[in-house]
This record gives structure tokens, C-alpha cells and sequence, in this order.
């Protein structure tokens, strides 16, 4: 796993040179992660979640992000929870986090990364989970 999420990474950073990781590559942390134009009390925050022990075969369930992230009316978000234990774990970098409880419906392995579901494949849901929307 190790090798496979390394290369992830590499990748990932292309587009998020910030993004930092755990020593075991077991969590991965985007700093300013853009949010959808005009939804959000804010453009950007960070973005956390941790990987399963079985990933790549597992895929990643839910995600972190700043705990004072709202919607642009004030309200909260649907799926939106306070505090820094999701269902999946605790966040594993200390900070004032919010999570989503976010469950992919379907993930879809492959022995490549190009070739299957990968951590941009995870992040590409998470933007659509923060868009109101739902993947199948």
C-alpha cells in the first residue's frame, strides 16, 4: 500500500502542491482546499481523511474540514457534523475540524491507479458531496 499511496500523492500534488501526509501515509491533508463558488460562508478550508488499512482495496469514507465551515446562508450543511471524531475515526492532526459523514456509493478498486478509484477519484467525490450532490 505504501508505494501505491506514495505515487497517489505525487500525483495529487500537481494540482495541491501544499498537500501534506503522515509519515505512514495513512491521512492526507490539503491546507486550502477550494470550495464551490457561492455555496460556502468561505472560498477555501482544509480538508482532511485519513486512509483505511485495506485501501486501495477500502475505499475512504468520510472527510474533515474547518469546524466553522457553513453555508453561505448561515445554515449548516447536510451530512455536516461538529467536532473531530467521525464515524470512520478521530482526525488524526489535532485542530478545530467539522467532518462530513460522506460514503462513496460505490468503490471500485484496480490493481493500477489509473485503472480504478484512487485518492483523486475520492477528492473528485468530495466535491461533489460539498456540491449538494450524490455519485452512483
Amino acid at each position: 500500500m505504501y508505494e501505491r499511496v506514495k505515487q497517489e500523492i505525487e500525483l495529487l500534488k500537481r494540482k495541491y502542491p501544499d498537500i501534506v501526509h503522515g509519515e505512514q501515509l495513512n491521512w492526507v491533508l490539503i491546507p486550502r482546499f477550494a470550495l464551490p463558488t457561492g455555496l460556502f460562508s468561505k472560498p477555501v478550508s482544509k480538508l482532511l481523511f485519513t486512509l483505511p488499512a485495506g485501501y486501495p482495496n477500502t475505499g475512504i469514507d468520510n472527510f474533515f474540514v474547518d469546524a466553522d465551515l457553513r453555508l453561505s446562508n448561515g445554515s449548516t450543511a447536510p451530512g455536516f457534523n461538529h467536532g473531530a471524531n467521525s464515524s470512520s475515526g478521530t482526525a488524526p492532526i489535532d485542530g478545530d475540524w467539522g467532518w462530513f459523514s460522506w460514503h462513496p456509493h460505490e468503490w471500485r478498486p484496480a490493481v493500477t491507479i489509473e485503472g480504478g478509484d484512487n485518492l483523486g477519484s475520492f477528492l473528485h467525490s468530495v466535491h461533489l458531496c460539498l456540491q449538494g450532490q450524490e455519485i452512483t
